[in-house]
């Protein structure tokens, strides 16, 4: 059954922290039968005027859910 919520990373190039989370967090959204959407605010100068450096960014239904680290538990239970 398909989740009612969205996920949007937000990340930049060469960025480390934001390949890792992408892989901590994709086995949480598929459990939730969710697409993770990846946005790049190297590619978005709106993104970067919003998140500029402070990424990685996981949004939950277009708010800011988790900045930097996230906690796979806290996430699957904000998407229940």
């Amino acid at each position: 059954m398909a989740s009612d919520h969205s996920v949007e990373l937000i990340v930049r190039d060469n960025c480390g922290s934001c390949v890792r989370v992408q892989a901590q967090i994709e086995p949480v959204l598929a459990a939730a039968g969710i697409d993770l959407v990846v946005s790049n605010v190297d590619q978005d100068p709106s993104l970067k005027i919003e998140f500029g450096d402070r990424v990685p960014v996981i949004l939950v239904d277009d708010e800011e859910f988790a900045c930097w680290e996230v906690d796979n538990d806290e996430l699957a239970k904000a998407l229940l």
